[in-house]
């Protein structure tokens, strides 16, 4: 069996500020009083926008750890990108390794790596990434990060409600880098 290793330190995570609106944050972040939900200070869609790919032409990646499976499988990695006219790209990959809060080491199992597509918005104080995940804003390392929650199964149902620590990817990427070629539907 094919592996893997992929490793992501977000001690060292480098964030480069953005704006919002104008990156396809959509205006679904208000509440009952059409009041836009604040997150870690500023408006949600102020927030959750400086993590789109025309802000900051690079990924947003993180990893959770799930029960062990009879082949080894402990853990998921995600790397998703919020593109413009709110489309999602995320790439799902599962493997044995350790997750902790301040990183993860992954040896990805070549046959366990899935691409989705779908949409992402703002909804309250949360982003939305289509059915598979949900995310809230927090402060780590004294930096803007992600708390995401996977809601939908997308290999190992022991995975969905397991939560990790997501943060912008290093150097420029794209959807369409060949680090994503091995990532089926």
């Amino acid at each position: 069996m094919m592996r893997s290793t992929c490793r992501f330190v977000l001690a060292g995570l480098v964030v480069a500020l953005g704006c919002g609106g104008g990156d396809g944050v959509d205006g679904g972040a208000t509440d009952a009083s059409g009041q836009e939900a604040i997150v870690n200070g500023r408006p949600a869609s102020v927030f959750y926008g400086q993590f789109a790919h025309a802000t900051t032409h690079t990924g947003v990646a993180g990893a959770a750890a799930f029960a062990s499976q009879p082949d080894g499988r402990n853990a998921f990695l995600v790397t998703f990108f919020l593109m413009p006219n709110n489309q999602l790209a995320l790439f799902y990959a599962e493997g044995e390794g350790e997750v902790t809060s301040s990183g993860h080491s992954i040896n990805v199992l070549a046959n366990a790596r899935k691409k989705r597509t779908g949409t992402w918005h703002v909804e309250g104080a949360q982003l939305a990434l289509d059915e598979f995940m949900r995310c809230d804003g927090f402060t780590f390392n004294e930096h803007d990060a992600l708390r995401c929650t996977l809601a939908a199964p997308i290999l190992t149902a022991d995975a969905v409600g397991r939560s990790g620590t997501f943060g912008k990817a290093f150097g420029d990427s794209s959807p369409d880098d060949s680090e994503f070629a091995d990532y089926v539907p």
